[in-house]
């Protein structure tokens, strides 16, 4: 659930070039007229000979490629005439919108040259050239394409197919890895554009991407540009609901086993209420194929639901990359035309995902292996996902530290809303229930939400054919103020900075998560106390090494979850003419309730965690430690120079005064606190972390800081956060002389000496 890829495609026109048309058959078997295709080719002795009609000169035309990375990649092309040559250039594109779209990134180019052909024969109607060299010259950039080293001697035209306004050819390009050499089958095709479709706004309070997915320029800003969505229009105009003139159309590979295309089907289905809320019944249809060939596949006209290229290969049985999606999409108006969903979380991994979170609560889950029935579902909430993306969603943070916790064991809610307001977030299962709630296990599976629902019903929703665009602006922005009385309608991008409790992942994201993280942590306890249990029979410690390492990953983003309040905000994308702020921190009395509960939990985890009894102790060494490495990666978290810029920024709001000297001075006393106890012991563990906080001091007041630019600042400290901290370091170094002195049988006295020693490097003395 991870990357998506956009792509230039363009809509084929029903016209065709040489005017006749032939008889062809659809996917699903039944005749129709098919118009000639606009381009005609061949190939003649390993050639590629393209008749190029003349009445295409100069006309837009999308050129793509795909090769064994499933992206699609393409380009805005036109031929041009000049004396008795044609030549292939790629111009920039003009959006619907009202601006010319970057090229390549870059805002001054206006065309780049691809392709020069002399004219072998003109017949009145089209000219012929030879385009082998462009489908097999590597110094053509087509972001997706193998970077290895080519071996043209293998490389070679295979061959073309006609379909209705798409001209394919197949390639295989020959590949050098490591001294092997292999073949990787490329298909490229080209297509007409057709007139663009009316572009809806691009708007950063909407989980749209802009149509090109520029991703320059900070993330609360409203770009001119198009979302990237479906074309769909009513058939019967009259109607408050009506069946679309052309439903989405999405095809299930026959490389998906039989017994889960039900799941996969429903996954997609999911979303046809949304649909029914911007006005469209059955606006979505999935077709399963027993035969699909390599044309059909990788043909822009058909969307396929498939496995990942890597699923059911030893090796991969429990690495996780969830799914991805490869939008093709056309950059003046945003029209998404193609949307293949690829699934590639193994099914090992999903079930170990759900174990950890969902076990205490679902007995079907205390089964090895899960029944079908389960794992089913699980693919269906992978799928659902998936086609938010293929429908022009993002994944991120929607609604998040809004829903009460409360609920979250409230079977009626849990029907009616979800666990979580939307399926595009990263908040997986629900594990704040607890057995006592008694909840339908198949309530605890993430779904389509009522956030979901508005984000189709603002994107999909038809304006009357009378309204002029204030009108629709109008209601576009009437739509998107909902969010005043609907928190859970709120979007937030995390821009690659947790800034608050609704900016975290891989946790069920309450409006109290120090509450949800008590009752994650019991479920989290009871599912692993279940592993002895539901392991009986198995041949290896394997599967309960895996769980127990996804059962340390949940604890660590449970524990992000709650560190998240601290110097944490609460964010409401707005106008300019919206009250109230972007940004409004969280209590600081909140602050402060889950800074002592997660210093707590963090570096004093329990034995249940630390020490589980999963029937066979599988731990010969102290090394690897993965609890201490979660301990490290939080600490880091802790301390961030972002955090303490935004806890530095708060002190000058009321309520907020000494709001960094408080943290720094919490962090460092429950970090040492053993050195005020009697003995003074640190066990092992603690004892790393607290030598990593000197090391990492001791490195950041070695940074330069003085030849910065700004962007760069953002990951150093400031001044004044140093100060701050080196006042608590100097106590420190005096509270150690203190107890090395007068404790002569002070324990684990040669790690405070170290550490003392490193102070005195860091303090000059």
């Amino acid at each position: 659930m991870k990357k998506l890829v956009y792509t230039l495609v363009w809509m084929i026109p029903l016209w065709a070039v040489h005017g006749y048309s032939q008889m062809a058959k659809d996917l699903d078997g039944t005749a129709s007229d098919v118009a000639t295709p606009f381009l005609t080719a061949q190939v003649v002795e390993g050639k590629l000979w393209v008749d190029v009609p003349s009445s295409l000169l100069e006309k837009p035309l999308l050129w793509t490629s795909n090769g064994n990375s499933e992206f699609y990649d393409s380009k805005h092309v036109q031929f041009r005439k000049e004396g008795e040559r044609l030549y292939l250039e790629q111009p920039r594109v003009w959006s619907e919108m009202g601006i010319w779209l970057p090229m390549n990134g870059d805002i001054s180019l206006e065309r780049i040259f691809l392709g020069e052909f002399p004219i072998m024969a003109y017949d009145g109607n089209a000219y012929r050239i030879d385009m082998t060299s462009v489908v097999l010259d590597e110094s053509i950039p087509w972001q997706h394409m193998s970077s290895l080293p080519r071996l043209g001697h293998l490389s070679e035209v295979v061959g073309v197919k006609h379909k209705e306004g798409e001209l394919m050819v197949q390639t295989r390009i020959g590949l050098s890895k490591e001294g092997v050499s292999f073949l990787e089958p490329v298909f490229f095709s080209f297509l007409v554009l057709p007139e663009p479709m009316e572009p809806r706004p691009y708007d950063y309070r909407m989980a749209y991407w802009v149509e090109d997915q520029d991703r320059t320029g900070d993330q609360t800003e409203n770009k001119v540009g198009s979302i990237g969505r479906w074309r769909l229009a009513k058939k019967f105009k009259d109607r408050e609901r009506s069946v679309p003139q052309k439903p989405i159309t999405f095809l299930i590979s026959p490389d998906i086993p039989e017994k889960w295309r039900p799941y996969v089907k429903a996954g997609v289905l999911e979303w046809l209420p949304a649909f029914e809320a911007a006005g469209f019944t059955n606006a979505i249809i999935v077709k399963e194929m027993d035969s699909l060939d390599a044309w059909e596949n990788r043909s822009l006209g058909n969307s396929v639901i498939r496995w990942g290229r890597n699923q059911n290969v030893r090796g991969r049985e429990a690495l996780g990359g969830g799914g991805t999606v490869t939008l093709v999409v056309d950059h003046r108006s945003g029209e998404i035309v193609k949307s293949d969903i690829l699934l590639g979380t193994s099914l090992q991994r999903l079930q170990d995902e759900y174990f950890v979170r969902c076990a205490a609560l679902d007995p079907r889950a205390r089964t090895n292996p899960f029944p079908d029935e389960l794992t089913g579902e699980l693919i269906q909430f992978l799928v659902a996902h998936e086609t938010g993306h293929a429908l022009g969603i993002k994944d991120n943070h929607f609604g998040e530290f809004q829903y009460p916790l409360e609920r979250m064991g409230d079977a009626q809610w849990l029907k009616d809303m979800g666990h979580t307001p939307s399926v595009m977030s990263y908040a997986r299962h629900n594990n704040m229930a607890q057995p006592k709630d008694s909840v339908p296990p198949h309530l605890l599976i993430q779904k389509v939400g009522p956030t979901d629902h508005y984000y189709i019903q603002w994107a999909y929703t038809e304006f009357p054919s009378g309204w002029g665009k204030k009108q629709k602006s109008e209601r576009l922005e009437e739509m998107i103020r909902w969010q005043d009385s609907v928190p859970w309608y709120r979007y937030n991008d995390s821009n690659y900075e947790i800034i608050g409790p609704g900016n975290t992942n891989e946790v069920v994201e309450t409006n109290d998560p120090v509450g949800g993280a008590k009752r994650a942590l019991a479920n989290l306890e009871r599912a692993l106390a279940l592993l002895p249990d539901t392991n009986q029979g198995r041949t290896d410690m394997a599967r309960s090494k895996r769980i127990y390492a996804q059962g340390l990953e949940l604890w660590y983003h449970t524990m992000r979850n709650v560190l998240s309040m601290v110097g944490g905000y609460e964010v409401f994308y707005k106008s300019m003419d919206q009250e109230g702020s972007l940004y409004t921190p969280v209590d600081f009395t909140r602050q402060q309730e889950a800074m002592d509960y997660f210093m707590g939990q963090a570096f004093d985890p329990p034995q249940w965690l630390t020490h589980p009894d999963l029937g066979m102790d599988i731990r010969y060494s102290s090394h690897p430690d993965l609890v201490l490495n979660y301990q490290k990666l939080l600490l880091m978290e802790l301390m961030r120079p972002q955090r303490m810029k935004r806890l530095e920024h708060l002190e000058t709001l009321e309520g907020f005064e000494g709001a960094l000297d408080w943290y720094v001075e919490e962090l460092q006393q429950r970090l040492f606190k053993e050195l005020l106890e009697s003995t003074g012991q640190v066990p092992a563990r603690k004892q790393a972390i607290q030598a990593l906080y000197l090391e990492k001091w001791n490195q950041n007041f070695q940074k330069e800081r003085f030849q910065l630019g700004v962007d760069e600042m953002a990951f150093v400290h400031s001044d004044h956060s140093l100060g701050v901290v080196m006042e608590q370091l100097l106590d420190l170094q005096r509270l150690l002389r203190k107890s090395l002195k007068r404790h002569k049988h002070l324990e684990s006295k040669g790690h405070w000496a170290w550490c003392l020693a490193k102070l005195e490097e860091l303090t000059g003395g």
